[in-house]
């Protein structure tokens, strides 16, 4: 009797449009067996085998995003840059050319600091709960991640490296106030939220000079060598509200350093009612 069993190159070729077919007609064949199986009730006895475990689908929990939650939002935003300030000053990043940042620094701190309690006085007067802690999404994604590059051994550029992260959250911070005005219901917190938003368009706009000063470092300008634009005061005729790109750490072999895209807190990095610190 010859030997049935054959090799697999003995079997002809599927295509992969085969395969897939013959897969459907399989999925198809088991959801009917499964079907039949449920009307004869064995399903429950397990006689029926499956596919795979179907997880609970989970439930999110209602959040509304509403004035308190945006003003909620804005002050862990504000802590976020408080604690950027004194992890720079008490690291003692501001070194070498930029040392005078240093006192600088500590009054950018304390107005940041005066924001988030005026933000906080708004949350509570709309019934609120005040938010005192930093948003742990943009720790997380932007600040972290910067200060390692930044404090990596051997980074040539710690202390400007340092100086550019506090214009990016100075101008995130901006973007943040300005994008916020059109989603608060109340004209007057309106008002409220651009006043501490052009306080960081200006903080931005001394740091901008202190990495490029001179006429150079007002409007739009290119470094000659790595053809990027250089961070300037006035960089658009109107405020932007795009992902800011900053670089910090060790430059490669091209010389170009790592690059962070940060962006405004979205719907996933807002303080809803039920975020605590």
């Amino acid at each position: 009797m010859a030997n049935s069993n054959k090799s697999p190159e003995q079997f002809p070729q599927l295509s992969r449009r085969e395969l897939i077919r013959l897969g459907g007609i399989g999925l198809i064949s088991t959801s009917f067996l499964a079907a039949c199986g449920t009307q004869s009730g064995l399903t429950s006895e397990k006689a029926i085998a499956s596919i795979g475990i179907v997880p609970p689908i989970p439930t999110n929990e209602k959040a509304d995003v509403t004035d308190a939650v945006l003003l909620r939002t804005a002050a862990s935003l504000e802590y976020n840059v408080i604690d950027m300030y004194t992890t720079a000053l008490d690291g003692g990043l501001f070194t070498g050319d930029y040392s005078g940042m240093a006192p600088i620094a500590g009054r950018f701190r304390d107005a940041h600091q005066t924001h988030a309690a005026e933000l906080n006085s708004l949350v509570v007067a709309l019934g609120g709960i005040a938010h005192n802690c930093a948003n742990t999404r943009v720790d997380s994604l932007y600040i972290k991640p910067a200060f390692d590059l930044i404090t990596a051994e051997g980074n040539p550029d710690l202390a400007r490296d340092t100086v550019t992260l506090t214009h990016s959250l100075e101008t995130l911070s901006a973007q943040m106030y300005q994008g916020f005005v059109r989603s608060l219901s109340e004209p007057k917190l309106r008002g409220d939220a651009i006043h501490v938003g052009q306080s960081s368009a200006r903080r931005a706009v001394i740091l901008a000079q202190v990495l490029n000063p001179g006429l150079s470092g007002v409007g739009p300008s290119t470094e000659t060598t790595t053809a990027k634009a250089n961070v300037v005061a006035v960089p658009t005729a109107f405020g932007s509200l795009s992902i800011l790109h900053a670089a910090f750490g060790l430059p490669n072999a091209d010389g170009v350093k790592t690059a962070i895209a940060m962006e405004t807190p979205s719907l996933n990095a807002m303080i809803y009612e039920f975020v605590t610190c």
